[in-house]
């Protein structure tokens, strides 16, 4: 399989420092010729879609939506602005002409994807170089030949026969240990040394059925299977087929690709054991085992065999390898996690780290004991060639054409092996050559010319006496898990640094505390009851209290009286009516104090709302706003738990009053709705500046319950930020909240919330 992958991009304008271009206005691009739509990526490990497009020399290319969304678009060729407002109207998101500009000379014209118009298609275009490919390599049968060929072995795969064939095998495997005599089929091997070369061509031929295996069944998903060719893989010859179609299919299309060899040998196995009952030959059933080694070797994940193709495809990943670099810089202590790795979902993300921790070493390993033993690699190779030699010469003047056959057979093995390893370390030391000059051209200048001049020397004055030049900053502490146990009790001296999602939560942590100009009202609103609007409400103004060291109050401004401030304390006999009521005589925090509810734990204040049936009118607009305008002057966050019902004149002027909304939506599609109608509301009624900074959180009402993907890519395109809060028992009774109790992974998705309502704390707020 031979896919190129592009970084995922945003609608960001170019950087600057970028290399100036025409003006994106007057600019016309169109599509290479020969381009091929194959559509978007089926089971997909990463987060976002992925879309894939062949090129004319079929190379498959994985694009992100926006990208794949542009080269559509560039055709017919026409004005920048209309492609990019076609572009911006498909993804849901502006994208500007500069942005568009960007991307198109920046990532899809080096692709060969993309050409301004009127100018010819690129003759040399970026291809995938994965590591440890194949290398030399060659065609040995066309892809239309090939594509016949697996047409007519599709019924092959049909689901009852390979059940029949594979209870066939295992029935043959136990009849050949019960039966076979192994030990005259060797003796036979040893009386007639020819019987090796029949054998290396049989399990030659076994080879190419094994490659048609793979063909038949990407024919049988619904895909166009490639050329079969040939090349060296490490030090060994071996064939392919390109199957790099079969990324259209399906997650359980493509594991059938990858096994679909190694179903072709079970067959072949199959005949050939049928075979030495049949004869008693002794070289069809070492045939037959010496298959079924190599079926085994098959499956090894470590390097490219077929296991690792199942592998890469059950994690939904096509390039295992590729991740390797971004894997290792994410694991270093204290520095940020890679792109490549933050952008595959969680399950993947696991399997792919966990897979380069064990495979890394081991390749490492296996480098260092091949470059050690190499010398002695190359000396028994030359006199192995020379025994052939001689063998080839003793069979001559007997005129013996087997043995002279086999003579050469061994001295070309001998011979492909000792071509491998030097391309291999050739490769090797290309790619660290380039490295090497890479990172020393990023930090060597350009040129002498291109050095600024000196500043004149400047008067030190006491404003550079500071933390920093006086001390070193200090590395990173672990404070949990293993790391903190090897740092206390190595007494301070040994320091792991601080696991990859003790980093995460720390940066998230260093986000939701970022300073407050005056207060920030935050509206905790849904469309529709029973989502835990008011229990996101707690458990958000919780985390700010506990994280922050400023002062939050959670208000419950639902008008039909609701039940926030019995999740914090016992009953509290004053109410927002009451509040109201003594406005004027409210002048000191200590005032206002005798009228609010506090956690023990967080220390969060709640203002209750009046449930007294007695009550005959509900608060209106006017009374929010002057009980706003009190909060504004005694607490930095305010946190309003809305009613649900939007057209209520308390919700619509509490939106008045809001710098930002927090989204409550269940996991459903019917909570999706919901929340995308009261979108659509606050766009049709000017809050369209609080769609673009709303925080949706997906509260989950049971465990294991995620958002369909489409519903969070219809919120991310249109909201600031979207966050699943998982299920937690400790959130189910709906009376007292001790918010220790909540599940670490709980509290880490609301700490993540925190972040992302504090994001824009610096964005549109209160005077």
């Amino acid at each position: 399989m031979n896919l190129t992958t592009t970084d995922h991009t945003t609608t960001a304008p170019p950087p600057s420092g970028a290399p100036a271009t025409a003006p994106a206005t007057a600019q016309r691009w169109r599509r290479a010729r020969g381009l091929e739509f194959l559509g978007r990526v089926q089971g997909s490990g990463l987060k976002d879609p992925a879309f894939l497009v062949r090129r004319v020399d079929d190379q498959v290319v994985q694009l992100s939506e926006l990208l794949h969304l542009v080269v559509r678009a560039v055709e017919p060729p026409r004005p920048a602005e209309q492609v990019a407002d076609d572009v911006s109207a498909a993804y849901g998101r502006t994208l500007s002409t500069e942005g568009l500009a960007h991307l198109v000379v920046t990532r899809l014209e080096p692709l060969g994807l993309v050409v301004p118009d009127e100018s010819p298609d690129p003759t040399r275009a970026a291809r995938a170089r994965p590591l440890l490919a194949l290398t030399a390599k060659g065609t040995l049968v066309p892809a239309g030949v090939v594509g016949r060929l697996a047409g007519v072995l599709v019924p092959l795969f049909w689901p009852p026969l390979v059940v029949l064939a594979l209870a066939a095998l295992v029935a043959a495997d136990i009849a050949l240990v019960a039966r076979a005599d192994l030990w005259a089929a060797v003796d036979e091997l040893v009386a007639t040394p020819t019987t090796a070369l029949l054998i290396y061509a049989l399990l030659t031929a076994a080879a190419l059925v094994h490659e048609l295996g793979h063909a038949a069944a990407c024919r049988y998903g619904g895909a166009s299977p490639g050329e079969i060719g040939f090349g060296l893989y490490l030090v060994f010859p071996a064939f392919y087929t390109d199957v790099t179609d079969s990324y259209r299919l399906g997650r359980a299309g493509r594991v059938r690709t990858d096994l679909g060899g190694l179903y072709f040998n079970a067959l072949t196995v199959l005949l050939l054991a049928a075979g030495h009952v049949a004869t008693g030959s002794g070289m069809l059933l070492l045939t037959a085992l010496a298959l079924q080694l190599q079926m085994l070797q098959q499956l090894i994940p470590v390097v490219r065999f077929d296991g690792y193709y199942v592998l890469s495809d059950l994690a939904g990943v096509p390039d295992l390898f590729a991740r390797v670099g971004p894997v290792l810089r994410s694991l270093r202590p204290g520095h940020p996690v890679d792109p490549r790795v933050t952008e595959l979902r969680p399950r993947s993300r696991r399997f792919v780290v966990g897979w380069v921790v064990v495979v890394v070493p081991l390749l490492v390993a296996a480098l260092g004991w091949s470059i050690w033993y190499l010398p002695e690699f190359l000396r028994r190779g030359r006199e192995g060639v020379r025994l052939q030699q001689l063998v080839f010469d003793l069979a001559w003047q007997h005129r013996d054409w087997p043995a002279m056959a086999l003579a050469v057979v061994s001295i070309a093995l001998l011979l492909l092996p000792l071509l491998g390893a030097v391309l291999v370390l050739w490769r090797v030391g290309a790619t660290l050559v380039r490295l090497t000059r890479t990172r020393v051209a990023a930090r060597a200048p350009a040129s002498y010319e291109a050095l600024p001049m000196a500043d004149p020397p400047r008067v030190v004055s006491a404003a550079d006496f500071t933390d920093e030049v006086m001390y070193a900053a200090p590395a990173p502490v672990p404070g949990q898990g293993w790391r903190s146990a090897v740092y206390r009790g190595s007494g301070h001296l040994l320091n792991p640094g601080p696991s990859l999602p003790e980093q995460r939560r720390r940066e998230l942590e260093h986000r939701l505390r970022a300073p407050i100009d005056g207060s920030r009202r935050v509206v905790v609103m849904s469309r529709k009851g029973g989502v835990g609007k008011t229990t996101i409400t707690l458990a958000l103004g919780s985390t700010f209290a506990l994280l922050r060291g400023d002062r939050v109050i959670a208000v419950d401004a639902n008008p039909d009286a609701g039940n926030l401030a019995h999740r914090v304390a016992p009953p509290h006999d004053r109410t927002v009516t009451d509040v109201l009521r003594d406005l004027d005589q409210i002048t000191t925090y200590a005032a206002l104090r005798r009228y609010t509810s506090q956690a023990l734990e967080s220390r969060l204040e709640v203002l209750a709302s009046d449930d007294d049936p007695r009550i005959g009118m509900a608060l209106a607009r006017d009374d929010y706003h002057r009980l706003i305008g009190l909060l504004d002057r005694f607490y930095n966050l305010i946190l309003l738990d809305t009613g649900t019902g939007i057209l209520d004149s308390a919700n619509q002027g509490l939106l008045t009053e809001a710098d930002q909304v927090v989204l409550v939506v269940r996991a459903g599609l019917d909570g999706g709705r919901a929340g995308a109608l009261t979108l659509d509301w606050m766009d049709q009624h000017g809050f369209d500046d609080l769609v673009a900074r709303t925080v949706v959180v997906v509260n989950a009402e049971r465990r294991g319950s995620e958002p369909p993907e489409p519903m969070r890519r219809h919120f991310e395109k249109r909201c600031a930020r979207v966050v699943t809060v998982p299920w937690d028992d400790a959130l189910e009774p709906g009376a007292l909240t001790d918010m220790s109790s909540l599940h670490r992974r709980t509290r880490d998705a609301l700490v993540d919330v925190a972040a992302a309502v504090a994001d824009n704390f610096s964005v549109g707020g209160a005077p």
